[in-house]
């Protein structure tokens, strides 16, 4: 009897409907795996600005009801989606559930070029040495803005100027003190972890990469990343979900 497959959800990035990823979970659903995806509450104007907790809440209360009914979960988080992988991952880890005699939980992050920080740091701390300058992100009040002409070679470098400047125009505002939020849990310390490495990423560059996998392992008692480098850009489920689907399989041990 063929071993039932880990439920996965995605955990789209900052300033991105989960829209833009109906391309890599209708993938993923043909190679048979269940897929839930979550909305950010951080996305779009709302009467009181949400955060990065906001976030986390929603995530751990959906892997909460897949663990309780036995189901193996695999978190996939792009961009600031890592950060709220690792904070709604607190207490969900199936090794930790296990423990407690519980069944099910969370069995692997594939974090996907994403911002990944050590427990009291934001994604505003992790990111403040790049060599990178944001400065297409704008501010209105308690959300951050887009530049469309700015964001677009950064982000969509791998599309042509005009499909770049289409997806750049359709970024939502962000919710500004989701970027400032504490990370309180570092998951990579009680969770296998992958990272879909992307090459040509301009907004979280190779060298960051680098740097947050590094991180990470200096917490992770001896254990390392696993590591899966492609030539792609930093909006990869768009440019390539084909790509980003090939490695969240190969990481989860699935014949490509």
């Amino acid at each position: 009897m063929p071993t039932e497959k880990p439920t996965i959800i995605i955990i789209p990035a900052s300033f991105s409907i989960l829209r833009w990823y109906e391309a890599v979970i209708s993938e993923l659903e043909s190679h048979g795996y269940p897929v839930h995806g979550i909305e950010l509450e951080t996305v779009g104007v709302r009467s009181k600005a949400p955060g990065l907790y906001d976030d986390a809440a929603k995530v751990a209360a959906l892997v909460s009801q897949l663990a309780e009914e036995g189901k193996d979960v695999v978190l996939v988080p792009h961009s600031y989606g890592g950060l709220v992988a690792c904070e709604a991952a607190k207490g969900l880890a199936k090794s930790v559930r296990k423990k407690e005699g519980k069944k099910g939980g969370i069995v692997r992050i594939v974090f996907t070029t994403s911002v990944v920080g050590l427990e009291g740091q934001s994604l505003t701390d992790v990111m403040a040495d790049s060599e990178v300058k944001l400065d297409y992100i704008g501010l209105e009040g308690e959300y951050m803005t887009i530049d469309t002409a700015g964001c677009a070679p950064v982000l969509f470098n791998d599309l042509s100027p005009e499909e770049g400047l289409s997806w750049a125009s359709q970024m939502p505002n962000h919710s500004a003190i989701s970027f400032a939020q504490k990370l309180t849990y570092g998951a990579y310390k009680d969770i296998p972890v992958s990272y879909l490495f992307c090459e040509r990423d301009e907004c979280i560059t190779p060298k960051k990469q680098t740097q947050i996998i590094a991180a990470m392992e200096s917490q992770m008692g001896g254990k390392t990343v696993d590591r899966h480098s492609v030539q792609a850009d930093h909006a990869i489920n768009v440019s390539q979900p084909k790509t980003m689907v090939a490695v969240i399989r190969k990481a989860l041990g699935d014949t490509v």
